[in-house]
């Protein structure tokens, strides 16, 4: 008994949930906030710690035990805690019979967010302008790297870091629901620890080869062509809007004048109005006035918001410079980009950027892709201009309890279409209730409309 105790005495601690206050807003009997500390450098365990800042909605239900569901969130760069909101409101039947886990990945939100404050000052400043400038990037990494170690901000660690989450609440397995970015993480967390895994659902899938930006032009392209094909096939589009592709290269000649508004800009600017629905059903109307030079109108829809944007570009950089631009032919994916309408902008200006910001170590897994006999239902828009629906057709072949599923009037998200709530969202539940991927009725995800085209 003695050699016993003293075994378990010097064993090392697990991981410990430690409650705390929640933030404004975030208020009820059933909802606990707190953190839950984890090494920086897991090779390093004893050194400096983050705190991971998480909040569990739990289960309504109180017949409901040790039930999860763990949200992922995009970027990378959002901190999922700030869709406490929606499980608070319209979301609430996701907490039914399943305790909701809110946690901010490392580098964001409230788990020591990676923050660029002169970035983001230039950005809501001047929003025309080109992103990342080098100099601003240089002098954020030296700032963070005072007090991080930006070489452990990476996918592997974050999913390491949800499975210590999930020990510190007690939970065997647990649902995961994440999109974009959040997908990534997921599929790296079924591959280290799917045994942990009761089901996932991945919403506008982006495989590990495929991080961003390596693709965004080219995908954003054949989302364009779908949304300007799309119009000509929709009668009060088609009227208001004779040739929109004309519009396009008017649009593009004009942008091309040098004192015209920027292309670059203008089209980066443009690929991401079409993340949702609502927004890609403007955009003949941006094009049509942009081909005679009125600017005013897409100006104010993409303008910055006013309030925090809450997104932390030193984990974006982290990542996508140690996963993206270390591990991909640069010069070829610009060389491919430059044909499209979007350019090599965003491959340009993150080369640029990555080139003043540390690289963490190769991840010799970092594109392994491992069979799984997890059920993995993947939902792709049909007009997604991040995430092509055909890289979702390619990742289901590791799992062959997966599915996809395409949302016919989808883009990267679907805010904007019709009856998500009841449709989608009421899909999403019965699959995960069930764990077979079966039990999503695709049928609805035809029914969710999207709005009316923007006319004059």
């Amino acid at each position: 008994m003695v050699a016993l105790w003293a075994v378990t005495a010097c064993a090392p601690p697990g991981p410990v949930f430690e409650s705390g206050a929640c933030p404004a807003g975030v208020k009820g009997e059933k909802i606990t906030c707190g953190v839950v500390r984890v090494p920086e450098n897991y090779d390093v365990p004893d050194g400096r710690q983050i705190a991971l800042n998480v909040i569990v909605l739990r289960a309504t239900d109180s017949s409901q035990t040790k039930v999860a569901e763990f949200d992922l969130e995009g970027g990378p760069g959002h901190g999922a805690t700030k869709g406490a909101a929606f499980y608070l409101g319209e979301g609430a039947a996701f907490r039914r019979s399943r305790d909701v886990v809110l946690a901010d990945q490392r580098g964001t939100g409230g788990s020591g967010a990676l923050r660029c404050p002169s970035i983001e000052a230039y950005d809501r400043q001047r929003p025309a302008q080109p992103v990342y400038p080098a100099d601003m990037v240089k002098d954020c990494a030296a700032v963070l790297s005072k007090t991080h170690d930006l070489t452990q901000y990476t996918t592997a660690a974050s999913a390491r870091d949800i499975d210590q989450i999930r020990k510190a609440l007690g939970y065997e397995q647990f649902d995961l629901f994440a999109l974009s970015y959040g997908t990534t993480l997921a599929l790296r967390y079924i591959a280290d620890f799917g045994a942990h895994v009761k089901s996932a659902l991945l919403l506008g899938p982006v495989p590990a080869d495929r991080t961003p930006p390596r693709y965004h032009a080219n995908v954003a392209a054949q989302a364009l062509d779908l949304v300007l094909a799309d119009c000509a096939s929709d009668p009060a589009c088609r009227q208001a809007f004779a040739n929109p592709r004309a519009d396009l290269a008017a649009a593009i000649a004009r942008l091309d004048a040098p004192a015209g508004f920027a292309r670059a800009v203008f089209m980066e600017q443009l690929r991401t109005l079409m993340y949702a629905p609502a927004g890609a059903r403007q955009v003949p109307f941006f094009l049509s006035r942009a081909a005679v030079g009125d600017f005013t109108a897409f100006d104010e829809a993409t303008k910055p918001s006013a309030g925090d944007p809450g997104f932390s570009d030193g984990l974006y950089l982290s990542i996508t410079c140690s996963e993206t631009f270390a591990r991909i032919d640069v010069d070829g994916a610009i060389e491919q980009s430059i044909a499209s309408p979007f350019g090599a902008y965003r491959l340009e200006r993150q080369r640029d950027a990555c080139a003043q910001w540390p690289k963490a170590p190769a991840d010799a897994r970092l594109f392994d892709a491992p069979l799984s006999d997890v059920p993995v239902l993947l939902v792709a828009g049909k007009f997604d201009p991040v995430a092509s629906p055909a890289w979702a057709l390619d990742a289901v072949k590791r799992f062959p309890k997966g599915r996809v599923v395409i949302v016919t009037h989808g883009a990267h998200v679907l805010d904007g279409l019709s009856d998500v709530g009841a449709c989608f969202d009421a899909q999403v539940l019965a699959f995960m209730d069930a764990g077979r991927v079966e039990a999503f009725d695709a049928a609805c995800a035809d029914r969710m409309q999207p709005p009316a085209y923007r006319t004059p």
